[in-house]
């Protein structure tokens, strides 16, 4: 039977974090035999392409593609893992996450049924301490249908999360659309490109389907914690990346319903990145364009974010990195206090389940005593029955041992 959905893993030095990433594929119930799983391995060098072979061996539809030089961001790998997938439908997976058990056969359910070029989710948050928060982004709507983008132009708005999407290989295919290589917001250019283009696209706006991992940040070693230079230019190359998108199709009216969020979000990792006032007077540079594009539309900003903005647009570099510097002081105290407010809302709670242990033990102990008293009641009422009977007289010795017992 050939394969309905091919998803694609990037992965590089993930280690056993991996098995449970491809055990919540396994466990999917469409049947893991609809699926083909196609691992692109980019040039790990830990214990990962160990564990990709105890899948392989057991699975003929896991698939392991060895890239012999790592290519350091994951546009390349799901490429390649794009040009192999043999399935209808085409989906991407980050290597330390996880889909909810019936993700794929509801996304699959959808976009076939509405026959869609692509179905969307919402997604969670996880920590590694268990606890989970759901990501919700849109309208308070169940579920969204359009037939294209001019329906409803608010979707290029919604985060670009590519791990949440099922896609139409065919249209893909034929609409030759493909990830940006060697750069960051790739999956921005890819959910644009795909939105511009897509006949047909659902969001399911009330479904948590993916359960995208947040590992502790000292940690952690992925791309989405490193705010140097090198960070924030590859962030600045995704972003002309799709504005080029935005160009090519004649779409430059939606710059900013897309761009308002992704520049207040580029100024975040600019104020708090670990960069040097020279590094930093290099990325304004290259990025003030976009900032100047902006400010010619309408649009709407944090208003902490508004004066670096207006600096940054009109060239003035040095004013906004004095200001990047002062907010930095004030952003990462917040963040400590913000920090020290969840230790306390734990330790809150750990002494709320405490007392409520305790309570529940005090009630245990309680209607133990009551059962017991109850016994030594019906015991003792039975032994007065026993003294006052006339056809039951006790011995001495028995009545010292009844009295012993009632005391």
């Amino acid at each position: 039977m050939k394969n309905k959905i091919s998803i694609i893993i990037p992965v590089y030095n993930i280690g056993k974090e991996l098995e449970k990433t491809l055990n919540s594929l396994i466990k999917q119930t469409i049947g893991i035999e609809k699926l083909e799983i196609i691992i692109v391995n980019d040039c790990s060098t830990d214990d990962t392409a160990d564990i990709i072979k105890k899948y392989t061996d057991k699975y003929d539809n896991f698939i392991e593609i060895t890239l012999h030089q790592n290519s350091g961001l994951p546009g390349k790998p799901r490429n390649i893992g794009l040009r192999t997938a043999t399935s209808e439908f085409i989906m991407f997976m980050d290597h330390d996450d996880c889909y909810a058990e019936d993700a794929m056969e509801t996304l699959y359910n959808k976009i076939t049924e509405e026959n869609a070029d692509m179905v969307f989710c919402n997604f969670k948050f996880v920590f590694d301490d268990g606890a989970a928060k759901n990501i919700s982004t849109y309208k308070n709507k169940p579920e969204i249908k359009i037939e294209t983008i001019e329906n409803d132009t608010d979707f290029l708005a919604l985060s670009p999360s590519i791990w949440t999407k099922m896609f139409r290989r065919s249209f893909i295919l034929e609409n030759n659309i493909l990830f940006p290589e060697g750069i960051l917001a790739e999956d921005l250019s890819f959910f644009i490109n795909s939105l511009l283009k897509a006949n047909g696209i659902i969001f399911l706006n009330n479904y948590y389907g993916y359960y995208y991992r947040i590992r502790n940040t000292e940690l952690d070693k992925s791309t989405i914690h490193i705010r140097n230079k090198k960070y924030l230019y590859a962030m600045i190359l995704g972003y002309i990346d799709t504005y080029n998108i935005l160009i090519q199709n004649k779409k430059d009216k939606y710059f900013p319903v897309i761009f308002n969020g992704h520049l207040e979000y580029w100024m975040k990792c600019f104020v708090m990145g670990d960069i040097t006032r020279s590094e930093k007077i290099e990325l304004l540079n290259e990025v003030a364009f976009l900032f100047k594009k902006l400010s010619k539309f309408s649009f709407n900003m944090n208003e902490s974010y508004l004066l670096l903005f207006n600096k940054i647009k009109n060239d003035e570099f040095n004013d906004a990195i004095l200001i990047s510097e002062v907010s930095s002081v004030f952003i990462k105290k917040e963040l400590y206090l913000q920090n020290q407010q969840l230790k306390l809302q734990k330790a809150n709670q750990d002494l709320k389940k405490d007392n409520q242990d305790l309570k529940k033990d005090n009630q245990d102990l309680k209607k133990d005593n009551q059962d017991l008293k109850k016994v030594n009641h019906s015991y003792n009422d039975k032994i007065q029955k026993m003294e006052t009977s006339n056809s039951w007289k006790l011995t001495k010795p028995l009545r010292i041992v009844v009295s012993s017992i009632k005391k």
